[in-house]
């Protein structure tokens, strides 16, 4: 692998891993440092919203970071490919979500920028996932 190669997949995980501590009650610290903070970042969730610009993106997982704890922690990431053309790259992950956010696997698409010497997110997709929808609604009803 080329190393820009393994500079893209480490950002990528970075992603995954700053998702797993959301859900599990350790806050956006590390989703924070996985995108760019510009209005030209987009962002769609499993719940088929999208997002568009960093107030919008970082508003979105703070809906999900207010729901996390540590018995919510679990999820992991089957495979990552990654794709780069010079400062822009693209990766490709099987994602599967936590137990108690349905346990579904969804394909996901995360878009990055090096920019500043640092790959950083300006798009993230998540394929829709009714099972993750209705982990929701479950742990709305427990009051968080």
């Amino acid at each position: 692998m080329r190393n820009e190669d393994e500079a893209v997949k480490a950002a990528t995980l970075h992603f995954y891993a700053a998702i797993e501590d959301m859900v599990s009650g350790k806050g956006l610290g590390k989703m924070k440092e996985a995108w760019h903070h510009t209005d030209r970042v987009t962002g769609g969730h499993p719940s088929g919203e999208w997002a568009q610009g960093w107030d919008e993106i970082l508003a979105t997982w703070e809906v999900f970071s207010s729901f996390g704890r540590a018995d919510r922690g679990g999820s992991s990431v089957r495979s990552t490919t990654v794709h780069v053309y010079g400062d822009i790259a693209y990766a490709t992950v099987l994602f599967t979500a936590s137990p108690a956010w349905g346990g579904e696997t969804l394909a996901c698409t995360n878009v990055l920028q090096k920019l500043d010497g640092a790959w950083k997110v300006i798009h993230h997709h998540a394929d829709k996932s009714p099972a993750m929808g209705v982990a929701l609604e479950r742990i709305l009803a427990e009051g968080t």
